[in-house]
Protein backbone atom coordinates (compact mmCIF):
# COMPACT_ATOMS: atom_id res chain seq x y z
CA UNK A 1 0.00 0.00 0.00
CA UNK A 2 1.19 3.14 -0.93
CA UNK A 3 2.11 6.10 1.56
CA UNK A 4 0.15 9.31 0.68
CA UNK A 5 2.67 11.27 0.33
CA UNK A 6 4.57 8.90 -2.52
CA UNK A 7 1.00 9.36 -4.41
CA UNK A 8 0.99 11.19 -7.88
CA UNK A 9 -2.32 13.35 -6.50
CA UNK A 10 -0.19 14.66 -3.13
CA UNK A 11 2.85 15.35 -5.30
CA UNK A 12 0.78 17.69 -7.54
CA UNK A 13 -0.83 19.38 -4.91
CA UNK A 14 2.47 20.30 -3.15
CA UNK A 15 4.06 21.58 -5.58
CA UNK A 16 1.37 23.70 -6.25
CA UNK A 17 1.58 24.90 -2.62
CA UNK A 18 5.34 25.24 -2.95
CA UNK A 19 4.97 27.18 -5.74
CA UNK A 20 2.30 29.57 -4.32
CA UNK A 21 4.45 30.33 -1.33
CA UNK A 22 7.12 31.24 -3.30
CA UNK A 23 5.28 33.90 -4.96
CA UNK A 24 3.50 35.12 -2.39
CA UNK A 25 7.05 35.47 -0.59
CA UNK A 26 8.61 37.17 -3.73
CA UNK A 27 5.41 39.66 -4.06
CA UNK A 28 6.11 40.26 -0.15
CA UNK A 29 9.78 41.02 -1.02
CA UNK A 30 8.73 43.35 -3.81
CA UNK A 31 6.03 44.78 -1.51
CA UNK A 32 9.06 45.84 1.10
CA UNK A 33 10.84 47.60 -1.40
CA UNK A 34 8.50 49.40 -2.97
CA UNK A 35 7.68 51.20 0.73
CA UNK A 36 11.21 52.09 1.14
CA UNK A 37 11.30 53.67 -2.15
CA UNK A 38 8.78 55.73 -1.64
CA UNK A 39 10.25 56.72 1.52
CA UNK A 40 13.53 57.72 -0.38
CA UNK A 41 11.44 59.69 -2.85
CA UNK A 42 12.01 56.79 -5.81
CA UNK A 43 9.18 56.87 -8.34
CA UNK A 44 9.08 52.91 -9.38
CA UNK A 45 7.11 52.18 -12.22
CA UNK A 46 3.62 52.95 -12.98
CA UNK A 47 2.04 49.12 -13.19
CA UNK A 48 3.19 46.41 -10.70
CA UNK A 49 5.14 43.65 -11.37
CA UNK A 50 5.62 40.27 -9.61
CA UNK A 51 9.06 38.87 -9.97
CA UNK A 52 8.62 35.10 -11.03
CA UNK A 53 11.29 32.37 -10.92
CA UNK A 54 12.67 31.96 -14.84
CA UNK A 55 12.41 27.98 -15.70
CA UNK A 56 14.03 26.79 -19.39
CA UNK A 57 12.62 27.98 -22.13
CA UNK A 58 10.58 30.53 -19.90
CA UNK A 59 10.27 34.05 -20.35
CA UNK A 60 9.95 37.04 -18.52
CA UNK A 61 8.40 39.98 -20.43
CA UNK A 62 8.80 43.85 -18.61
CA UNK A 63 7.53 47.20 -20.07
CA UNK A 64 8.91 49.15 -23.10
CA UNK A 65 10.28 52.29 -22.42
CA UNK A 66 8.11 55.20 -24.40
CA UNK A 67 10.67 57.93 -24.88
CA UNK A 68 8.78 61.55 -24.32
CA UNK A 69 7.57 63.36 -27.25
CA UNK A 70 10.11 66.47 -26.89
CA UNK A 71 13.53 64.29 -26.29
CA UNK A 72 15.73 66.88 -25.76
CA UNK A 73 17.56 67.06 -22.83
CA UNK A 74 18.25 70.42 -22.01
CA UNK A 75 14.61 71.93 -22.90
CA UNK A 76 12.60 69.05 -21.44
CA UNK A 77 15.26 68.11 -18.01
CA UNK A 78 12.79 66.03 -16.10
CA UNK A 79 11.08 64.10 -18.68
CA UNK A 80 14.25 63.05 -20.35
CA UNK A 81 15.66 61.71 -16.84
CA UNK A 82 12.46 60.22 -15.85
CA UNK A 83 13.38 57.99 -19.31
CA UNK A 84 17.32 57.21 -18.46
CA UNK A 85 16.00 56.21 -14.92
CA UNK A 86 14.05 53.79 -15.85
CA UNK A 87 16.11 52.21 -18.80
CA UNK A 88 18.98 51.47 -16.19
CA UNK A 89 16.17 50.06 -13.35
CA UNK A 90 15.39 46.15 -13.39
CA UNK A 91 11.99 46.76 -13.50
CA UNK A 92 12.31 47.05 -17.45
CA UNK A 93 14.74 44.45 -17.70
CA UNK A 94 13.18 41.62 -20.15
CA UNK A 95 14.90 37.67 -20.05
CA UNK A 96 14.43 35.38 -22.35
CA UNK A 97 16.46 32.19 -21.39
CA UNK A 98 19.75 33.28 -20.54
CA UNK A 99 19.19 36.81 -22.29
CA UNK A 100 18.71 39.98 -20.95
CA UNK A 101 16.99 43.33 -22.58
CA UNK A 102 15.81 46.15 -22.39
CA UNK A 103 13.45 47.79 -24.55
CA UNK A 104 13.27 51.02 -25.75
CA UNK A 105 10.25 52.91 -27.91
CA UNK A 106 11.32 56.50 -29.64
CA UNK A 107 8.79 56.17 -32.29
CA UNK A 108 6.49 58.94 -30.96
CA UNK A 109 9.73 61.11 -31.03
CA UNK A 110 9.35 64.65 -32.65
CA UNK A 111 12.38 66.75 -31.08
CA UNK A 112 15.66 65.48 -30.35
CA UNK A 113 19.24 67.05 -29.54
CA UNK A 114 22.90 66.03 -29.21
CA UNK A 115 22.75 65.81 -25.43
CA UNK A 116 20.25 63.09 -25.70
CA UNK A 117 21.77 61.24 -27.66
CA UNK A 118 24.76 61.34 -25.78
CA UNK A 119 23.81 59.75 -22.30
CA UNK A 120 21.72 57.63 -24.49
CA UNK A 121 24.93 56.14 -25.14
CA UNK A 122 26.90 56.18 -22.53
CA UNK A 123 23.66 53.98 -20.80
CA UNK A 124 23.59 52.15 -23.28
CA UNK A 125 27.48 50.86 -23.03
CA UNK A 126 26.59 50.32 -19.68
CA UNK A 127 23.84 48.17 -20.20
CA UNK A 128 26.02 46.48 -22.45
CA UNK A 129 28.59 46.19 -19.49
CA UNK A 130 26.24 43.92 -17.38
CA UNK A 131 25.29 41.86 -20.36
CA UNK A 132 21.94 43.51 -21.05
CA UNK A 133 20.96 44.20 -24.84
CA UNK A 134 19.25 47.36 -25.52
CA UNK A 135 16.16 47.06 -28.53
CA UNK A 136 14.42 50.19 -30.14
CA UNK A 137 12.92 51.73 -32.55
CA UNK A 138 12.87 54.76 -34.95
CA UNK A 139 10.51 57.80 -34.67
CA UNK A 140 8.41 58.34 -37.11
CA UNK A 141 9.19 61.65 -37.55
CA UNK A 142 11.99 62.26 -40.55
CA UNK A 143 14.10 65.01 -39.13
CA UNK A 144 14.47 62.82 -36.04
CA UNK A 145 15.02 59.86 -37.75
CA UNK A 146 17.91 61.24 -39.55
CA UNK A 147 19.67 63.57 -36.58
CA UNK A 148 19.97 59.51 -34.61
CA UNK A 149 21.38 58.49 -38.04
CA UNK A 150 24.15 61.59 -38.00
CA UNK A 151 24.36 61.26 -34.88
CA UNK A 152 26.92 58.17 -34.64
CA UNK A 153 24.79 56.68 -32.02
CA UNK A 154 24.31 53.66 -34.09
CA UNK A 155 28.33 53.08 -34.90
CA UNK A 156 28.22 50.51 -32.51
CA UNK A 157 25.04 48.80 -33.07
CA UNK A 158 23.46 46.33 -34.87
CA UNK A 159 20.23 46.59 -37.94
CA UNK A 160 16.92 44.13 -37.44
CA UNK A 161 19.18 42.31 -39.75
CA UNK A 162 21.98 41.79 -37.75
CA UNK A 163 24.34 44.23 -39.78
CA UNK A 164 26.12 47.23 -38.44
CA UNK A 165 24.46 50.63 -39.06
CA UNK A 166 26.45 52.73 -41.81
CA UNK A 167 29.24 54.97 -39.49
CA UNK A 168 28.43 58.26 -39.77
CA UNK A 169 30.66 61.20 -40.50
CA UNK A 170 28.85 64.43 -39.07
CA UNK A 171 29.75 63.18 -35.13
CA UNK A 172 32.36 61.10 -33.22
CA UNK A 173 31.43 59.59 -30.02
CA UNK A 174 34.16 57.78 -28.26
CA UNK A 175 34.82 55.90 -25.45
CA UNK A 176 37.79 56.48 -23.26
CA UNK A 177 38.88 54.16 -20.34
CA UNK A 178 39.47 55.85 -16.96
CA UNK A 179 42.47 53.13 -15.62
CA UNK A 180 44.28 54.63 -13.08
CA UNK A 181 43.00 58.08 -13.46
CA UNK A 182 45.43 59.69 -16.28
CA UNK A 183 44.54 59.29 -20.16
CA UNK A 184 46.39 56.63 -21.50
CA UNK A 185 48.93 57.66 -24.45
CA UNK A 186 46.97 55.58 -27.06
CA UNK A 187 43.61 58.50 -25.36
CA UNK A 188 45.82 61.41 -26.06
CA UNK A 189 46.70 60.51 -29.43
CA UNK A 190 42.49 60.30 -29.99
CA UNK A 191 41.90 63.61 -28.58
CA UNK A 192 44.89 65.09 -30.53
CA UNK A 193 43.58 63.54 -33.97
CA UNK A 194 39.93 64.48 -33.22
CA UNK A 195 41.35 68.29 -32.17
CA UNK A 196 42.82 68.29 -35.83
CA UNK A 197 39.37 67.23 -37.22
CA UNK A 198 37.26 69.85 -34.94
CA UNK A 199 40.18 72.39 -36.09
CA UNK A 200 39.33 71.83 -39.62
CA UNK A 201 36.13 71.93 -39.64
CA UNK A 202 35.91 75.54 -37.66
CA UNK A 203 38.50 77.03 -39.75
CA UNK A 204 39.42 74.88 -42.84
CA UNK A 205 43.08 74.20 -41.58
CA UNK A 206 44.05 70.78 -40.29
CA UNK A 207 46.46 71.65 -37.97
CA UNK A 208 46.90 70.95 -34.55
CA UNK A 209 45.68 73.47 -31.49
CA UNK A 210 47.09 72.63 -28.19
CA UNK A 211 44.48 75.06 -26.45
CA UNK A 212 41.85 73.16 -27.71
CA UNK A 213 43.36 70.00 -26.60
CA UNK A 214 44.27 71.84 -22.81
CA UNK A 215 40.03 72.29 -22.56
CA UNK A 216 39.06 69.09 -23.59
CA UNK A 217 41.65 67.09 -20.96
CA UNK A 218 40.71 69.86 -18.13
CA UNK A 219 36.78 68.93 -18.71
CA UNK A 220 37.64 65.44 -19.30
CA UNK A 221 40.07 64.92 -16.59
CA UNK A 222 37.51 65.61 -14.38
CA UNK A 223 35.44 63.22 -15.24
CA UNK A 224 38.09 61.09 -14.55
CA UNK A 225 38.04 62.61 -11.01
CA UNK A 226 34.63 62.66 -10.15
CA UNK A 227 33.26 59.76 -11.19
CA UNK A 228 33.23 55.94 -9.91
CA UNK A 229 30.75 53.97 -12.86
CA UNK A 230 30.98 50.06 -13.21
CA UNK A 231 32.79 49.98 -16.62
CA UNK A 232 35.38 52.56 -15.75
CA UNK A 233 34.48 54.21 -19.13
CA UNK A 234 33.07 57.92 -20.06
CA UNK A 235 32.55 59.33 -23.13
CA UNK A 236 33.54 62.04 -25.54
CA UNK A 237 31.15 63.35 -27.73
CA UNK A 238 31.37 65.68 -30.99
CA UNK A 239 29.08 67.01 -33.18
CA UNK A 240 29.78 68.96 -36.72
CA UNK A 241 27.22 71.86 -37.50
CA UNK A 242 27.32 74.59 -39.59
CA UNK A 243 29.99 77.43 -38.18
CA UNK A 244 30.06 76.02 -34.59
CA UNK A 245 31.23 72.31 -33.18
CA UNK A 246 28.74 70.77 -30.02
CA UNK A 247 31.12 68.77 -27.20
CA UNK A 248 29.90 66.38 -24.74
CA UNK A 249 31.53 64.67 -22.14
CA UNK A 250 29.01 62.13 -19.99
CA UNK A 251 29.78 59.67 -17.10
CA UNK A 252 27.47 57.35 -16.14
CA UNK A 253 29.07 57.54 -12.49
CA UNK A 254 28.06 58.30 -8.64
CA UNK A 255 28.01 62.65 -10.16
CA UNK A 256 29.67 65.41 -8.85
CA UNK A 257 27.41 66.08 -5.88
CA UNK A 258 27.88 62.61 -4.38
CA UNK A 259 31.66 62.77 -4.43
CA UNK A 260 32.21 66.29 -3.21
CA UNK A 261 33.80 66.69 0.05
CA UNK A 262 32.53 69.81 2.77
CA UNK A 263 34.71 70.51 5.74
CA UNK A 264 31.94 69.50 8.97
CA UNK A 265 32.17 73.58 9.33
CA UNK A 266 31.36 74.39 6.06
CA UNK A 267 28.11 71.76 6.05
CA UNK A 268 26.79 73.50 9.43
CA UNK A 269 27.29 77.35 7.06
CA UNK A 270 25.16 75.71 4.65
CA UNK A 271 22.72 74.05 6.34
CA UNK A 272 21.85 77.54 8.31
CA UNK A 273 22.05 79.65 5.36
CA UNK A 274 19.93 77.09 3.27
CA UNK A 275 21.83 76.31 0.34
CA UNK A 276 20.58 74.62 -2.42
CA UNK A 277 22.29 71.94 -4.03
CA UNK A 278 22.75 74.38 -7.05
CA UNK A 279 24.51 76.85 -5.12
CA UNK A 280 26.45 74.34 -3.34
CA UNK A 281 27.66 72.81 -6.85
CA UNK A 282 28.43 76.46 -8.67
CA UNK A 283 30.51 76.63 -5.69
CA UNK A 284 32.47 73.83 -6.48
CA UNK A 285 33.24 75.73 -9.51
CA UNK A 286 33.90 78.78 -7.61
CA UNK A 287 36.96 76.18 -5.63
CA UNK A 288 34.52 76.48 -2.72
CA UNK A 289 35.14 72.72 -1.67
CA UNK A 290 37.07 69.71 -2.44
CA UNK A 291 36.75 66.10 -4.01
CA UNK A 292 36.38 63.07 -1.85
CA UNK A 293 39.99 62.07 -2.04
CA UNK A 294 40.50 65.68 -0.38
CA UNK A 295 44.19 65.59 -2.32
CA UNK A 296 45.51 69.41 -2.65
CA UNK A 297 46.14 69.13 -6.33
CA UNK A 298 42.69 67.62 -6.92
CA UNK A 299 40.67 71.22 -6.83
CA UNK A 300 41.38 72.78 -9.85
CA UNK A 301 39.66 70.74 -12.63
CA UNK A 302 35.93 72.63 -12.46
CA UNK A 303 37.40 76.15 -11.39
CA UNK A 304 39.40 75.62 -14.53
CA UNK A 305 36.24 75.14 -16.65
CA UNK A 306 34.51 78.26 -15.31
CA UNK A 307 37.78 80.24 -16.38
CA UNK A 308 37.34 78.69 -19.78
CA UNK A 309 34.04 79.90 -19.89
CA UNK A 310 34.39 83.44 -18.76
CA UNK A 311 37.25 84.29 -21.37
CA UNK A 312 35.02 82.98 -23.86
CA UNK A 313 37.43 79.81 -24.86
CA UNK A 314 33.98 77.76 -24.60
CA UNK A 315 30.36 78.94 -25.19
CA UNK A 316 26.96 77.86 -23.95
CA UNK A 317 28.54 75.65 -20.74
CA UNK A 318 25.93 73.44 -19.51
CA UNK A 319 26.43 70.56 -16.65
CA UNK A 320 23.97 68.61 -15.25
CA UNK A 321 24.71 66.28 -12.73
CA UNK A 322 22.86 64.18 -9.56
CA UNK A 323 19.41 66.55 -8.91
CA UNK A 324 21.60 69.72 -10.24
CA UNK A 325 21.41 71.41 -13.88
CA UNK A 326 23.62 74.83 -14.54
CA UNK A 327 23.23 76.99 -16.91
CA UNK A 328 26.05 79.13 -17.10
CA UNK A 329 25.14 81.50 -19.72
CA UNK A 330 21.66 82.23 -18.06
CA UNK A 331 22.21 81.29 -14.19
CA UNK A 332 17.91 81.94 -13.93
CA UNK A 333 17.35 78.68 -15.68
CA UNK A 334 19.80 77.00 -13.36
CA UNK A 335 17.86 74.75 -10.85
CA UNK A 336 17.66 71.58 -8.02
CA UNK A 337 14.72 69.05 -8.72
CA UNK A 338 12.91 68.85 -6.04
CA UNK A 339 12.31 66.29 -3.80
CA UNK A 340 10.72 62.97 -5.45
CA UNK A 341 11.85 64.18 -9.33
CA UNK A 342 14.45 61.98 -10.86
CA UNK A 343 17.76 62.74 -10.35
CA UNK A 344 20.53 61.67 -12.99
CA UNK A 345 23.72 59.35 -12.00
CA UNK A 346 26.38 60.23 -13.29
CA UNK A 347 27.27 63.68 -14.48
CA UNK A 348 27.55 65.35 -18.31
CA UNK A 349 28.67 68.86 -19.82
CA UNK A 350 27.65 70.34 -22.60
CA UNK A 351 29.47 73.48 -24.48
CA UNK A 352 30.26 75.10 -27.76
CA UNK A 353 33.38 76.15 -29.85
CA UNK A 354 33.00 78.53 -33.24
CA UNK A 355 35.62 80.12 -35.17
CA UNK A 356 35.42 82.99 -33.12
CA UNK A 357 36.86 80.52 -29.92
CA UNK A 358 39.51 78.99 -32.31
CA UNK A 359 40.84 82.89 -32.95
CA UNK A 360 40.72 83.91 -29.43
CA UNK A 361 42.67 81.08 -27.91
CA UNK A 362 45.18 80.94 -30.80
CA UNK A 363 46.49 84.38 -29.86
Amino acid sequence: MKKIFSTKKYKKRNFRRAKKLLRRRLAGIEKRKAVRRSISGYVGAKHKIIPSVLHRGQVIKRLTIVAPKDFRLIENTQECLTFYRDMRSAKYVSQIGNSKLVKISLEGVENIDYGTISILTAISDDLKCKDIILQGNFPKHEECRKFIEESGFLNNMLNEHNKPFTKSTKSELIFFEKGSGVLSQNDNIKISNLVKRVVNHLTEKEEHCLSVKTIILEICGNSIEWSGTDNKQWLLGVKYESHKVIFTVTDVGKGILKTLYRRYNKKIYDFFKNKTDCEILSGAFEKKYGSATQKVNRNKGLPSIKANYDEGNILNLKVLTNNVILHFEDSSQSKTFTKGSPWFKGTFYQWEMTNNCINKISI
